[in-house]
């Protein structure tokens, strides 16, 4: 029961708000050719039910008439079975419910017939007006003989009325169809189809857009009001879209100088401040660290003040340029006024990846420039300061690098700085290093120490391994592990190397020259050295220059060396071999220790690592891996030499063990050239005197 109001509610609410006009439209359609024909039904039930009363009661008094006529008779000469028939004649009419003839001459009870349904309720139903009492007299040549009384059925002809109305309604209904059949398709092809065309380019207006929702151009070839209008949408579409493509283009320009610096493209410092809040978020929820960098162009103004301004745009740009080319993809660099730079450098491992991309950045910006038929150079100083170590808001930490700048221009410029001392100081320590170390092997200040491997079984000297030492003018000898790591990062390991095979040639072919046998002579190489194509070269010179058989002369490398590159090893170790240099895998068992490989390269020999050895003495698995090894070389072919020999338990081993090749503290430390000879010439004499 609610439901119709809340609908009537629903319906009145959006009627306000306003239907949709397609819907408005067919609305009015509707009730256009429904409301009429609806009225005209009306009328036609109202005139039809006047007609059918008239009717009606004509047919009754015609009835009445012929009853008074049909009884007059009988009444005369006082048949009461005539007049019973006249009574049963009458009610076989259906509009008739019952027939009372009164005698008014003859004291003759009256007569009385009535349907059977009606036998208890004719007065009830008369005065209810279900049923119509009509009175008649009954006269013979103007003589009243009595009196006529009829109930007729007041409902009579409603049925008729109904099927009628039914008839009506049906033919009505079909009427309002097939008109709305006709007008419908008219409507929607010509009307509301155009309309959702025309909501459709109004909704293209507000997307800047020049098609339909299915790509179709909106193209109007109608003659019509709708047509006209659709033709002016596209006029004012097409200025739109071109009035939005200005605006577009001017958005861009002014996003350009919002965000860009306008003379090198690169981001201004507006724009570096966010994405920089953005990555300091970032890095404090995934506990990460990134620099920045604060670049200041060394002599910048002296360029500007002799080429002029112009020379000076054109060195940015080219500065700019080479920032780009020089940093990685996540990297950003701005520009951030003048002759200064800002970088954020992402990603970052250590503190040592900053300075190795500083020193790229110093070498790129220092290459010369070519400006107005002028070759110019310029160099760069770099401020580093670490987030979140050194500063954990954007200012300071700028601030940080700029004070580290400060730092690099006091110490000489064309350099970087960090802000953090400790790291400055160990920068700093570095850099001095790596300087003498450059100085030392130009000037000889490298030297070479020898320490002596024996036979296992009869203690003869076998051969040497050339180890490296710097006799630095102030701190005393240095150790490879003060200085063999600067050297590959700073790339003298190449030289380094070189100097050390043609030292220890020269310096084997010098003691066969005096008959001081101490075997072949063992020299290590390092990865770089290794992968480097002029190795061979410098084997063959360090032979050539000394004279000694390329059979005396020993490489050690490491395992994990030959693993990296196992086909750049495989062709380098071919060559050794075809030299006839031997092949030694330093330090076996701690890196790889494929089979493979083993199989493939084929080494002259292995030296256990001597934590196998130290470990000997109180650990089965490290005697099990030494017993392994030689059991492993003897089934190759190859010789074995243990490092690390300390104590004369670990000699015992290893001799039960079976390898070839002792070498270590108990037999003697690496010893200089002099010390080496009084070492082996006191090993003589105890030899002679025994």
């Amino acid at each position: 029961m609610q439901r119709f109001p809340l609908s009537f509610a629903n319906l009145r609410a959006r009627w306000r708000a306003g239907l949709p006009l397609r819907y408005t439209m067919m609305l009015v359609v509707v009730l256009g050719v429904s409301l009429p024909a609806v009225l005209l039904l009306t009328l036609e039930q109202e005139l039809a039910e006047k007609s059918q009363k008239a009717l009606l009661a004509q047919s009754e008094s015609a009835l009445m008439k012929i009853g008074s006529v049909s009884i007059a008779e009988p009444m005369w000469v006082v048949d009461r079975v005539a007049l019973d028939a006249a009574a049963v004649r009458l009610l076989e009419s259906p509009q008739v419910v019952a027939v009372r003839i009164e005698d008014g001459l003859a004291n003759t009870p009256e007569l009385e017939r009535v349907r059977p349904e009606f036998a208890r309720s004719l007065h009830d139903d008369a005065q209810a007006g279900r049923l119509t009492r009509r009175v008649q007299k009954v006269m013979r040549s103007g003589e009243e003989l009595g009196t006529l009384v009829v109930w007729f059925d007041a409902s009579y002809g409603q049925g008729l009325l109904q099927a009628r109305r039914s008839q009506m309604l049906s033919l009505v209904a079909l009427q309002v169809l097939a008109i709305l059949a006709v007008l419908m398709p008219v409507l929607v092809s010509r009307v509301l189809k155009p309309i959702e065309r025309l909501k459709e380019q109004a909704t293209a207006l507000l997307d800047h857009d020049h098609t339909d929702a299915h790509g179709n151009r909106f193209v109007w070839r109608r003659q019509d009001e709708l047509g006209l209008l659709g033709r002016h949408l596209s006029l004012v579409q097409s200025e739109l879209r071109e009035l939005f493509g200005q605006l577009g283009a001017k958005n861009a320009q002014l996003q350009q100088m919002a965000f860009y610096d306008q003379l090198t493209g690169l981001p201004n410092r507006a724009l570096f401040i966010d994405l920089v809040q953005r990555e300091m978020l970032q890095a404090h929820r995934s506990q990460q660290q990134f620099g920045i960098f604060f670049i200041d162009l060394d002599r910048f103004k002296a360029v500007n003040d002799s080429m002029g301004h112009a020379a000076g745009d054109e060195l940015l740009i080219e500065v700019a340029r080479r920032l780009r080319d020089t940093l990685r993809e996540v990297d950003v660099v701005c520009r951030q006024s003048g002759d200064e730079f800002l970088v954020m450098v992402r990603d970052i491992d250590h503190w040592e990846s900053l300075g190795e991309m500083a020193e790229r950045i110093l070498r790129v910006v220092e290459e010369p420039v070519q400006l107005a038929n002028t070759t110019v150079r310029v160099s760069a100083s770099i401020g580093i300061a670490l987030f979140p170590e050194d500063a954990q808001d954007f200012e300071t930490l700028v601030k940080h690098a700029d004070v580290a700048v400060y730092q690099a221009k006091t110490l000489g410029r064309a350099r970087y700085s960090f802000f953090h001392s400790e790291l400055n100081f160990r920068l700093q320590a570095s850099l001095e290093l790596e300087q003498q170390l450059a100085h030392a092997i130009a000037h000889g200040e490298l030297v070479l120490h020898y320490q002596p491997q024996v036979d296992a079984m009869s203690g003869a000297v076998v051969a040497v391994e050339a180890l490296v030492r710097w006799q630095h003018p102030t701190r005393g000898l240095l150790f490879p592990g003060q200085f063999i790591g600067l050297a590959e990062e700073s790339g003298k390991i190449a030289e380094m190397g070189v100097w050390t095979l043609r030292e220890a040639c020269r310096q084997l072919a010098d003691w066969k020259a005096r008959g001081i046998r101490v075997g072949n002579m063992a020299v290590n190489v390092s990865a770089l050295e290794f992968r480097d194509h002029r190795l061979l070269d410098s084997l063959q010179a360090a032979l050539a220059a000394s004279g000694i058989a390329p059979s005396e002369l020993e490489i050690e490398i490491t395992e994990s060396v030959l693993m990296a590159e196992t086909e750049t090893s495989q062709r380098i170790i071919e060559r050794l071999r075809q030299l006839g240099v031997g092949i030694a895998i330093d330090d076996f068992g701690t890196g790889y220790s494929s089979l493979a490989y083993l199989k493939r390269l084929r080494p002259n020999q292995l030296k256990i690592d001597q934590s196998f050895v130290n470990d000997a003495d109180t650990d089965s698995d490290s005697r099990a891996i030494v017993r392994g090894v030689v059991g492993l070389a003897n089934a190759l072919g190859l010789s074995v030499v243990a490092e690390g020999v300390e104590t004369i338990e670990q000699q015992a081993f290893l001799q039960e063990s079976g390898c070839h090749t002792l070498q270590g503290y108990y037999i003697a430390r690496p010893l200089a050239v002099e010390a080496l000879e009084a070492w082996m010439a006191e090993r003589h004499n105890k030899e002679t005197a025994v």
